[in-house]
């Protein structure tokens, strides 16, 4: 099997700086809590998380599926969203499924908005629709 880069380091190392001034730049800057979906999007978080110009809440969500289905959702520390803005970040959003139903969960626990950053958006898989602001 051959691989195949679709970017290397340098473009990604600039996607992400462009990510972060934008949400830099973000009326909704103030007070964000940034989520990692684990395992995929950690690396994304660290990356995201330096290029920062002021320090952001970084959190972890683990999510078990079976199937269609939802499992489980573990939070790795239990941490609040109430009243604050949340940056769910997810490596790859397919289906849709998972992101909608986190952004749920998360806006039922008080967050004043959430918004999805993925390292790669397949739109073309949706079975659910969700807006995906930011993709590398």
């Amino acid at each position: 099997m051959r691989l195949v880069t679709r970017w290397d380091a340098d473009q990604i190392a600039e996607r992400v700086l462009q990510v972060a001034s934008a949400l830099d730049r973000s009326p909704e800057r103030e007070g964000l809590v940034v989520v990692s979906v684990l395992k995929g999007a950690s690396f994304f978080l660290a990356d995201l998380a330096r290029r920062f110009s002021a320090p952001a809440s970084c959190e972890f969500i683990s999510v078990r599926r079976g199937g269609n289905e939802i499992l489980q959702i573990d939070f790795s520390t239990p941490f609040t969203v109430q009243g604050r803005p949340v940056l769910l970040l997810k490596d790859v959003v397919h289906s849709g499924v998972i992101e909608t139903y986190l952004g749920e969960k998360l806006r039922e626990a008080g967050a004043s908005s959430v918004r999805v950053a993925a390292v790669i958006d397949k739109p073309q898989d949706r079975r659910t629709p969700v807006a995906v602001e930011h993709a590398l």
